[in-house]
């Protein structure tokens, strides 16, 4: 179970972790204890001064990550779409009704929502999942089997889109602190592993309803970037093994 992030984290890696859990916090406003409220303050505070450190950033840093998510959720969003239509003309006229309205909030942010410039879509997207899956729709949603668990995923993969979308908002923005990025980084790491996974995590086990959504971002972000962690220090260990035969 990913529950720390690796050392040898990139800057850019640090920060967009910490987005997404600043995000998906401000987002959920889950009821949370005070301890934990003030660490994640401190995280949202310490992180904008790691992205207003990085100054200058080559156009297009993130362009193959943003694209490569824009392709998942546009495949996710027509598969939701093929489901719930399917469910329209199901047997069972309960289902069908519970059907009828999940699609009406679909067609109200727009069916080709997917296809949207970046802004409208993560807008529209951000609503569509917030009412199915914890809206007033979600008694309806739970109905049609299936349907969660796309929106699960295309939540998750949303806030990893929104996160780079802000990352790259601040590709042009110039130096507000002296500070090191580098420096900074490892503060925001520290942070992380220190101030709120432990806590995030522990208290959890005690009130998984107020602490479940965020443990499980918290997870599937940690799996995602330490996965890229170690296969780039398997990387570095080859290349060193190479460098040692020649």
């Amino acid at each position: 179970m990913n529950q720390q992030l690796l050392a040898h984290a990139k800057a850019i890696e640090v920060g967009m972790i910490a987005i997404a859990i600043v995000d998906f916090w401000k987002m959920k406003k889950p009821k949370i204890n005070d301890h934990l409220h003030l660490n994640l303050e401190e995280l949202n505070i310490q992180n904008k001064i790691l992205q207003d450190s990085f100054g200058t950033v080559r156009n297009g840093a993130y362009t193959l990550e943003m694209k490569k998510l824009n392709s998942q959720i546009a495949s996710l969003f027509v598969g939701l779409k093929y489901m719930i239509k399917a469910y329209l003309h199901h047997p069972d006229k309960e289902i069908v009704n519970s059907a009828g309205r999940v699609w009406g909030q679909l067609a109200a942010i727009g069916a080709d929502t997917h296809k949207k410039n970046l802004e409208k879509k993560i807008s529209g997207l951000q609503i569509l999942i917030e009412r199915l899956l914890s809206g007033k729709l979600k008694p309806d949603t739970d109905k049609l089997k299936g349907i969660e668990k796309y929106l699960t995923v295309l939540h998750l993969s949303l806030d990893q889109l929104t996160a780079l979308y802000r990352l790259t908002n601040n590709e042009q923005v110039k130096r507000k602190q002296s500070v090191q990025t580098t420096a900074q980084a490892h503060k925001v790491h520290r942070i992380l592993n220190d101030d709120i996974f432990p806590f995030l995590f522990t208290f959890r086990q005690v009130d998984p309803d107020n602490y479940g959504p965020l443990a499980r971002l918290a997870e599937i972000e940690l799996a995602d970037i330490n996965k890229v962690i170690r296969a780039r220090r398997t990387r570095w260990a080859n290349r060193k093994k190479e460098d040692e035969r020649i």
